[in-house]
């Protein structure tokens, strides 16, 4: 009886010490995507977000993303890229332009191969727009960069080949047109018969 209390203040005190100094538990980070290390860049784990909702057609999601990564320190130009890839598939046509305009004026000499991609683009961009004069002119001019930057891995037959279906589409466009105003004219003219042989009828 003597030594129990001796041995109970022993047993208690650092117990009560202990759990009045313990710091409460904080969560565990969040687990990082596929790929990525606590060393990925935040603007690139945005752009593999984007990836992810662009993949699930969720584009309103992968523009917040991408455009988070654009605006990073430092910035990501190919961000911008990806910017007018989700514009254009919401039908956001002028916009995706832009954006690839922005990607081509970002890249420049410096990232000659990146400049051709959004040449490429903007003159399918403007195919998806039905905007035959603007296509063309895009094209001709990815052909240009890609045969004076001979060290990237460009397709200018690709840009010949649109020229000539832009050329034909027209073409038809032209003819058809033709066509339709020979009709109306004729339509115009039997019109005008009809009503001048009322008027003469007794």
């Amino acid at each position: 009886p003597g030594t129990g209390a001796p041995g109970w203040a022993a047993t208690t005190t650092p117990a009560t010490t202990t759990a009045a100094t313990t710091p409460p538990e904080t969560p565990p980070p969040a687990a990082l995507p596929p790929g990525a290390s606590e060393r990925t860049p935040p603007a690139w784990l945005a752009i593999q977000r984007g990836h992810r909702a662009f993949q699930a057609r969720d584009f309103d999601t992968a523009l917040a993303a991408y455009r988070e990564a654009a605006m990073s320190t430092p910035p990501v130009t190919i961000a911008h890229y990806f910017i007018g890839s989700a514009q254009r598939a919401k039908g956001s046509f002028d916009e995706a332009i832009e954006s690839f305009r922005t990607v081509s004026r970002l890249a420049g000499d410096s990232d000659p191969g990146l400049k051709a991609k959004a040449l490429f683009n903007i003159a399918m961009t403007y195919e998806a727009k039905m905007d035959l004069a603007s296509a063309k002119e895009a094209w001709l001019e990815y052909k240009t960069w890609c045969t004076t930057h001979a060290s990237i891995a460009g397709y200018p037959q690709t840009a010949d080949e649109r020229v000539a279906v832009i050329d034909a589409i027209r073409a038809l466009n032209t003819a058809f047109e033709a066509v339709r105003q020979r009709i109306a004219d004729r339509e115009r003219q039997v019109a005008e018969d009809a009503a001048a042989a009322a008027a003469a009828a007794p």
